[in-house]
């Protein structure tokens, strides 16, 4: 059975080739979209607990 190179190891290496290049660059994109979706998820609930929160706003004219 073939070890799969791990992330670290591909880190380490002094030369990459496309596709080891390929699959950091690919780590590295999901985990910063990991993060953005937590952050986007927090100031949703603020946003959600600041709506709770603030007393109604009256329109004076419609959205039309």
């Amino acid at each position: 059975m073939k070890k799969k190179p791990t992330e670290f190891y591909l880190f380490k290496q002094k030369s990459l080739s496309e596709g080891d290049l390929f699959i950091v660059d690919y780590v590295r994109t999901k985990r910063q979209l990991i993060k953005m979706e937590k952050q986007l998820e927090l100031m949703q609930l603020k946003l959600d607990s600041l709506k709770s929160t603030e007393p109604k706003l009256v329109r004076l004219f419609d959205d039309e």
